[in-house]
């Protein structure tokens, strides 16, 4: 029958009489119409394969993803991040103590403070609050360092959740990478904007009143002149 029939004890069709005989048993497909790479390969060693192959691919996309993710190129570029957070907050704070430890002094030698038990209180609160502030300097900075970690594993699990639906493993390198550089920049960003609380407020304080002490007893002083009179405009006539 031309172009057709019933080949062999493999029963399957051949409408295009294109399956042909090739001696000894074997049958040649030029065409591929098998669509499969072994003889006699059933719907299920079928099934059995693609899925094997689907999950090679996805084994290797998140391979690379995690190839990029792991670099320890990144560990390196987080550590210098938490260094760059730390050093601008320590130069935050050497400034507030700069500007609470000029402010204590004047504050002492305007009450009449100066050299006594009240200047060494003062100045150890002052002590205090910057070791205080050195802590406060390091949380900042390891918490920035840990925020930016987070936000690459959330980037991580995202890509790899994406190679379980069928991304390549070059565009998913491409794409860990740029949302590494991403991540960075946008923590940089971050930053940069925050400065460090004041962390001498109780110095301020004791500045402030002893501020506000000297300006009652200043006005204490001219109402007195004003009720009972000063030496000038006295004379005269």
């Amino acid at each position: 029958m031309a172009g057709g029939g019933n080949i062999g004890k493999g029963n399957w069709a051949d409408p295009t009489g294109l399956v042909q005989k090739s001696g000894a048993g074997k049958w040649m497909d030029p065409l591929g119409l098998t669509k499969t790479p072994k003889q006699g390969e059933s719907a299920a060693d079928v099934a059995a394969r693609l899925e094997m192959e689907r999950q090679a691919q996805i084994k290797q996309t998140q391979g690379r993803i995690n190839q990029v993710f792991d670099n320890p190129r990144r560990a390196r570029d987080i550590a210098d991040f938490v260094g760059a957070v730390r050093t601008r907050a320590m130069e935050d704070l050497n400034r507030q103590n700069a500007d609470a430890t000029r402010e204590l002094t004047f504050a002492l030698a305007r009450g009449g403070l100066s050299g006594g038990s009240v200047n060494v209180d003062q100045n150890r609160r002052l002590a205090d609050d910057y070791n205080r502030g050195l802590l406060n300097v390091e949380s900042r900075a390891q918490g920035a360092g840990a925020q930016l970690e987070a936000a690459d594993q959330d980037a991580r699990a995202r890509l790899i959740q994406l190679a379980t639906s069928g991304l390549d493993a070059t565009t998913a390198a491409s794409q860990a990478a740029a949302g590494l550089r991403s991540n960075l920049e946008t923590a940089r960003s971050a930053s940069t904007g925050e400065e460090l609380a004041d962390q001498f407020g109780a110095i301020g304080s004791f500045v402030k009143n002893r501020r506000d002490e000297a300006n009652r007893r200043e006005a204490t002083r001219v109402s007195q002149v004003n009720l009972y009179g000063g030496g000038y405009g006295t004379y005269g006539g």
